[in-house]
């Protein structure tokens, strides 16, 4: 009888696996992408996600990444609910260091990279405008990535917003703030000039990194999909399966994560000397919690591309550190997480303490780095911090 049950137990896991298999070689994306673009593409399982699951995929995806400027990500922002990704923004007053912030929100970053390929979601925006942005975008993260580009620029940083939802940004040809049917589809950039990092923005250069697509539908009230391929030549943006915008592909080389983020705009927070600030005055409950909702994100990768992906110069981390290679969605290799050498997670740790204003304590947070690295390859990968800081807070529960 035991023998059976395995049996059985057995037949039915080839059959779910057998269906999964079936399931993701049918999978296309929304429009006539590939009969444009023909070429061996493959789906990405493990970059991709239907958030059909009771929690979220913890292996795949960051939901508690470090903070910046106004945003403050909570991880219980991040959640599944009915089939959907759900991000969500909330008024909490904190304070980060010397600085008051008043709201918490959402963002889900995969630990895995790719460069080349062609990235989709069907994303429903979020009911509060304006005051949040909810953004399906790629960036690079690390120091030590840099690549050449054709023009012998050096790159330090590649960003491609496939979409930033409801930004409200202030047009200064009309002098109003832009309305809940403009969308962002843009491009940024850091470059190593003279030995100085400068931002490659769509404000600064438009003509290079500038889309704003005027939606015939409000993106608050349903799904739509939205998808961006990004080549050799050209990063190309597509919504509903239309093509809306391209641009050359000059600095958008180096291996970026798939994230999501629910981020916090006008009227809540402002530009001053290219920082942003809250702006507390404007604070307010109404409206909140608000949310935007993920159905899926599905990943092919262009073998033909990916095949001559450029190589990508990485900064010395010195001698007698180990480090783990950043692997990219290459066929044939499974995508690791971002590691951090001890040196580089002293580093990130000392920047944090001193924006915080908190007296610093190397041997601390060396201790720190060496209980985390559970398999003791010298690399703290991204889901072995995220295992450790999850215990050390259920620890002050």
């Amino acid at each position: 009888m035991k023998h059976l049950f395995t049996y059985f137990a057995l037949v039915a896991l080839l059959l779910v696996l057998s269906n999964a298999s079936l399931f993701a070689a049918d999978l296309q994306p929304v429009g006539n992408l590939f009969d444009q673009s023909p070429s061996e593409w493959e789906f990405v399982a493990d970059q991709s996600d239907e958030f059909n699951d009771v929690q979220v995929d913890s292996q795949k995806w960051n939901v508690d990444t470090e903070d910046w400027g106004t945003w403050s990500w909570e991880p219980e922002n991040t959640f599944q609910k009915d089939g959907s990704l759900h991000l969500q923004m909330v008024q909490d007053d904190h304070q980060r260091g010397n600085t008051k912030l008043a709201y918490k929100s959402g963002i889900a970053r995969q630990y895995s990279t790719a460069v080349y390929g062609y990235f989709e979601a069907r994303v429903k925006g979020c009911d509060l405008f304006p005051g949040a942005s909810p953004a399906f975008w790629l960036h690079s993260k690390g120091p030590g990535n840099r690549y050449e580009a054709r023009d012998g620029e050096t790159v330090a940083y590649s960003e491609i917003d496939i979409i930033e939802l409801q930004q409200s940004e202030y047009n200064k040809e009309t002098k109003q703030h832009n309305g809940a049917d403009i969308i962002d589809c843009n491009l940024h950039a850091v470059l190593i000039r003279n030995g100085q990092r400068q931002w490659i923005r769509p404000g600064t250069h438009p003509e290079t990194n500038k889309n704003e697509y005027h939606a015939p539908f409000d993106p608050r009230e349903d799904f739509h999909v939205y998808g961006v391929e990004n080549s050799k030549d050209f990063v190309v943006w597509y919504i509903d399966g239309k093509e809306v915008a391209r641009k050359p592909n000059l600095y958008w080389h180096l291996p970026m994560h798939v994230t999501l983020s629910l981020g916090l705009r006008h009227p809540f927070e402002a530009y001053k000397n290219g920082q942003r600030v809250a702006v507390l005055e404007t604070t307010t409950q109404e409206g909140f919690p608000t949310e935007m909702l993920v159905d899926y994100v599905r990943v092919w990768r262009n073998n033909d591309v990916v095949a001559e992906a450029p190589t990508v110069k990485k900064q010395s981390q010195g001698s007698g550190t180990k480090t783990r290679p950043n692997m990219v969605n290459k066929a044939g290799g499974k995508a690791t997480g971002n590691g951090m050498s001890q040196d580089q997670f002293v580093a990130m740790e000392k920047a944090k303490w001193e924006e915080n204003g908190w007296p610093w304590n190397q041997e601390k947070v060396e201790s720190n780095f060496a209980e985390m690295d559970a398999n003791n390859d010298g690399v703290a990968s991204g889901i072995e911090r995220q295992q450790w800081f999850a215990k050390k807070q259920a620890s002050l529960k």
